[in-house]
């Protein structure tokens, strides 16, 4: 039987698991981190979907980001979408890198799967963030979606994404992200 390496990332209460040959993390490639501490954001674990040919982000946020709901809903909100905007942003910015080949791209390129190397073309890119979400902060997923969604329209247009994905952990068992409760 033939096993193959597979890559785990267990990150904010949330466990991920994805064959190596196809997945990546760019918070361990040295590249990034010579950057990462120059404001500039990444997101936990990336892979080529062989089923749907989509180049798949995906950043996982615990149950924690809803306590500065209680004391200041607006202020939380804000502070959310402008943290999921920056990472959607910079993770972009990171791949163009790699697709125009800029010196920092070509260090980082050959460290990649070979399928994130180039453009995966237009509307073949997803980004989600899956955020753990009680029954009973539900309500505020849908906000947070839609005001994500219209800052991030231009940049995700550039790119043919339509809208980025914001869901809780139910929902991303239903559409069968690989992902589980650590």
């Amino acid at each position: 039987m033939l096993v193959r390496p597979v890559r785990e990332v267990n990150e904010s209460g949330f466990k991920v698991s994805l064959p190596q040959s196809s997945s990546f993390r760019l918070a361990d490639l040295a590249p990034y981190q010579q950057l990462s501490g120059r404001c500039l954001k990444e997101m936990d674990i990336g892979w080529h979907d062989g089923t749907t040919g989509y180049l798949v982000l995906l950043e996982l946020k615990g149950s924690d980001v809803w306590n500065a709901f209680d004391s200041n809903a607006a202020a939380a909100h804000d502070h959310l979408v402008a943290n999921l905007k920056g990472k959607a942003t910079d993770v972009l910015l990171i791949l163009a890198s790699v697709w125009s080949q800029t010196d920092f791209g070509a260090q980082l390129s050959p460290l990649l799967p070979a399928i994130a190397r180039t453009f995966p073309g237009m509307s073949k890119l997803k980004l989600i963030f899956l955020v753990d979400t009680p029954p009973t902060r539900l309500p505020l997923l849908g906000p947070v979606k839609d005001e994500l969604n219209r800052v991030l329209a231009g940049r995700a247009g550039l790119y043919g994404i339509r809208r980025v994905t914001i869901i809780d952990f139910d929902k991303a068992k239903a559409i069968g992200l690989p992902v589980k409760r650590a």
